[in-house]
């Protein structure tokens, strides 16, 4: 594995651990994420676009096309996952391909200085394969469909019309760049996209001194994360030194940059550090899309500046690049339990929190 792409992999841990510490502050937490409108001319569209990821690297998108319907009966679905019983859950829980179950605190891998994510979880790609230990490959696990019906159908059909969102939202970000419209299309002919159905459980609320989160802080792997969620506030973004709410807006979708467009851009565009503070039950699908498994992760011309240097390492390719995330902070947690094993091996284990299933 390169040791400087590794390397570059890792800078996002900086990134998390130092926001650790930082506070709320009324008068920063005011600021509006911009909102970018599918229905105006690309040109307005892709101006808005550029500031939007230039300063925040978030932003509602409205007019999007996908009916309010579609977007309640995926809800409906996910909250019949969810009333499962366990035992039932967890005849899907997740494999090394990260598709299927994922129980109430299993996943926080993103955010090794956490405590364990407070939800749980259910993953589905819009890819299979036959290798089942690669990771991000293999088979989806969906329930039966007589355990929850319709889940499937639902879902799958809700996996395409984010897709057709995030190609609009491509074809806007290649404008925005000053490049052409169909510039992505080749990258995200095969995506590695997924979409993951979210459940905050309730009884479970966040505390950020203590390192509780519904979802820690972290940033996006892939290019691309198109949000859903109910009427629950909890999305926080961190900007300059301080976290700000993103709160749900009616018939929107919040729409969040990941790490490949920072690399593509020379950290022109921003994957920003986000996270989930709970203080209810809540419920979100956010879909993300990273490019085709085979795509080159090199800084784009357009973002290269005569006598600016280039901050991101050699080209890579996505496939690699999820890898080294998963490795270098999967690998950043073990090391974390290593060492502070010697300290807390003399302490009273603390009890599992008991889930009642629902």
């Amino acid at each position: 594995m390169d040791a400087a792409n590794l390397s570059w992999a890792s800078a996002p841990l900086n990134r998390i651990q130092a926001a650790q510490g930082r506070k709320d502050n009324e008068e920063t937490t005011q600021l509006q994420v911009p909102v970018v409108d599918l229905a105006e001319p690309d040109e307005v569209a892709a101006r808005k676009m550029r500031a939007a990821c230039e300063d925040y690297g978030f932003f509602y998108v409205a007019n999007h096309g996908v009916s309010q319907q579609l977007v309640n009966e995926q809800f409906q679905a996910s909250k019949q996952f969810f009333t499962q019983p366990l035992e039932a859950k967890l005849k899907l829980k997740a494999n090394r391909g990260n598709r299927g179950y994922f129980p109430f605190g299993t996943g926080s891998a993103k955010n090794p200085f956490t405590q364990e994510d407070r939800k749980e979880a259910f993953n589905a790609y819009g890819f299979e394969t036959e290798d089942e230990d690669e990771p991000f490959h293999g088979h989806n696990k969906w329930p039966a469909e007589s355990a929850v019906p319709g889940f499937r159908a639902t879902m799958e059909r809700y996996y395409g019309a984010m897709h057709s969102v995030a190609q609009r939202v491509l074809r806007l970000l290649a404008l925005a760049l000053d490049l052409p419209a169909g510039f992505f299309e080749e990258r995200f002919s095969r995506p590695v996209a997924n979409i993951r159905a979210v459940h905050y459980i309730a009884g479970q609320p966040s505390n950020a001194e203590q390192g509780i989160f519904g979802v820690g802080p972290h940033t996006d792997w892939g290019a691309l994360t198109i949000l859903a969620t109910d009427n629950e506030r909890g999305l926080q973004i961190c900007v300059g030194s301080t976290w700000i709410d993103v709160d749900p807006r009616p018939g929107m979708f919040v729409v969040n940059l990941g790490d490949m467009v920072d690399r593509w851009t020379n950290g022109r565009f921003r994957s920003t550090l986000h996270r989930v503070v709970n203080t209810s039950e809540r419920f979100s699908t956010p879909f993300f899309m990273a490019a085709n498994w085979d795509a080159e992760l090199a800084v784009l011309p357009s973002c290269q500046v005569a006598g600016q240097p280039v901050q991101t390492s050699p080209a890579v390719t996505c496939g690699a690049w999820l890898t080294m995330r998963r490795t270098a902070e999967y690998d950043k947690r073990r090391r974390m339990v290593e060492e502070e094993s010697a300290v807390t091996q003399q302490l009273p284990a603390l009890a599992s929190p008991h889930i009642r299933a629902q």
